[in-house]
């Protein structure tokens, strides 16, 4: 039981490595100028050993928001134990948002720039693992209308998207503008506008 244990946190282990090798690849060079044999390099693997946890190339390109979502939605669940509220869990995903791609700015690229314009990522399994995260954004929507302190005269999608979007305009920008600034410069008010616009209140510090 442990060595079969021990070969299969072997394996988890190795499959991580490739992909956060395939993400710094990916960033630097793009997806079509990138080779498995430069990520294979860069985990400091065979070739083939790559072949055996994905199909090809673009099996690993895809991959990527899976594994990532995941880390994101768990890091996430975490920061928003204990948090009473829902617009004060609003605050805090907006920030960790901001936080998370600030410290994973090559996945950032990566996601942003490359995979969200992609014309398969729509019909790619990462798309489905979207939803996890994004679920969890709808689930606080519908938690502060039960509250009575989040408009319900506007569809949740609808919220939802603004929040998303406005974030993901954020992100992108900051990109673009090569990293020159804090990501997190903003948040604040960022979160006001953003609470506010979602808030059946004009003050979102009334809320707190």
């Amino acid at each position: 039981m442990f060595n079969t244990n021990h070969r299969m946190s072997k394996k988890i282990i190795k499959r991580q490595m490739i992909i956060q090798a395939a993400i710094e690849v990916f960033s630097r060079n793009n997806f079509q100028n990138s080779t498995i044999s430069q990520i294979a390099q860069k985990a400091g693997v065979a070739e083939g050993t790559i072949y055996q946890y994905f199909k090809n190339k673009e099996d690993l390109f895809f991959s990527i928001p899976v594994e990532k979502t995941k880390e994101f939605s768990r890091e996430l669940e975490l920061h928003l134990q204990g948090i009473k509220g829902a617009v004060n869990k609003i605050s805090k995903f907006i920030w960790y948002y901001l936080y998370f791609f600030k410290n994973n700015p090559e996945y950032a690229r990566t996601l942003m720039l490359e995979l969200r314009v992609s014309k398969n990522f729509a019909k790619a399994k990462a798309y489905q693992s979207f939803r996890q995260f994004t679920n969890q954004v709808l689930e606080i929507i519908k938690e502060g209308q039960k509250e009575g302190v989040i408009r319900d005269d506007v569809n949740i999608y609808v919220l939802r998207q603004l929040l998303l979007g406005i974030l993901e305009h954020m992100v992108t920008r900051w990109l673009l503008k090569g990293e020159k600034y804090d990501l997190l410069e903003h948040c604040d008010e960022v979160n006001c506008l953003i609470v506010r616009g979602m808030s059946l209140t004009t003050n979102p510090h009334e809320l707190r």
